[in-house]
């Protein structure tokens, strides 16, 4: 198979791009052709305009075509040319039709989904992360009509080693992720006021992530006018690796008030590298009955219990080194890259011999 691969093109997009990267690891290691492209609007007009012929002889090297991107005019415009060469094309949708992301710009995903639909419908597949998500998205496309399959975000779990450097301060809370409204970062510096009350002088937290400028000054502000500055440190994203091994060795827990997650890609690193992790109920995160000593999931509306949740990890440092141990090898049993691996090349197989066998289609 020859698989071309449109998605995000930065590491600052967040989970989509990992999950894009991490799928051309797994199926260049199984010795699939993948080849990567990033098309912008103003780019693929100039295709068509004067390169189509060009185009769509490129295209027709490909078996299959996998869009990491919904919300995309050009990659719309890009299916119209699949569908008229007959070269099917699947669509992994990252959690942009769950409720919480529809209404957000509404309108204008309203519009797109009215008159750009047909990109959807003629898709061959369309790729849902969980349960969750799948019963969402059904709330604005009719699944019905399409062929679903289910496959979780996963991640290279042996790389995330388990790590502890040394720290001026003895605790220290990680929130890893965009610094954004959905994410719940007002939320957080609302816990965290609830804590400073108790008067702990060796705890910090840890803001690292891309930031959404449209509010970082205000956020900023929020700090000073709660009078979080000393136990607050705001760093940029990271993106290697070997940064990301780096910045969890530095702490202790992580920590997700998210309004809205599909499948977080932060959860599941954190959770490899050995970090505890309190999050809320809007991660969706499914887990087992093993998990609940390092998974600790908590309702947005109850501040209290995140303040209490943080302050158990806290007081029962002493057994965080065993619980990393434990967070690790559950990493290593639910959502390792081999799944990718055994199931992404079944997945494209069928959708290009119409034998759709794999566990993972939806009935």
């Amino acid at each position: 198979m020859k698989i071309l691969s449109i998605g995000y093109n930065s590491a600052d997009q967040g989970g989509p791009f990992n999950v894009e990267q991490n799928y051309i690891k797994v199926l260049q290691r199984k010795n699939i052709e993948v080849v990567k492209e990033t098309y912008t609007l103003k780019k693929i007009f100039k295709i068509l305009m004067l390169k189509k012929n060009f185009f769509v002889d490129y295209i027709n090297e490909f078996d299959l075509v996998h869009f990491h991107a919904v919300f995309s005019i050009s990659n719309a415009l890009i299916s119209k040319l699949l569908f008229k060469n007959h070269i099917p094309y699947i669509i992994s949708l990252h959690g942009n039709l769950n409720n919480w992301s529809i209404n957000q710009s509404k309108l204008k995903k309203l519009i797109f989904l009215k008159f750009f639909q047909s990109y959807i419908l003629k898709s061959q597949a369309i790729h849902v992360l969980n349960d969750f998500e799948k019963n969402e998205v059904s709330n604005t496309i009719d699944l019905k009509k399409l062929r679903t399959f289910k496959l979780q975000n996963c991640i290279d779990v042996p790389k995330y080693k388990i790590t502890k450097s040394s720290s001026t301060v003895k605790f220290n809370v990680l929130f890893f992720g965009r610094l954004n409204l959905k994410k719940g970062i007002y939320r957080l510096l609302n816990i965290i006021k609830l804590l400073k009350k108790n008067s702990i002088n060796d705890i910090k937290f840890l803001f690292v992530g891309p930031k959404d400028l449209s509010i970082y000054k205000d956020f900023l502000s929020k700090i000073e006018s709660l009078k979080l500055t000393k136990i607050i440190e705001i760093r940029d994203s990271v993106q290697t690796l070997e940064d990301k091994k780096k910045l969890f060795s530095e702490c202790d827990i992580f920590i997700l008030p998210s309004d809205d997650e599909a499948d977080s890609v932060s959860l599941k690193e954190a959770l490899s590298a050995g970090l505890p992790v309190i999050i809320s109920k809007n991660c969706k995160f499914e887990f087992t009955k093993d998990a609940i000593q390092f998974v600790k999931v908590i309702d947005n509306n109850d501040l209290n219990h995140y303040a209490d949740a943080i302050l158990e990890f806290y007081k029962n440092y002493q057994n965080l080194n065993s619980l990393a141990i434990k967070a690790h090898t559950y990493s290593h049993l639910h959502f390792s890259l081999k799944e990718i691996e055994v199931f992404l090349p079944e997945i494209y197989y069928d959708c290009l011999t119409y034998s759709f066998k794999s566990k993972n289609w939806y009935s």
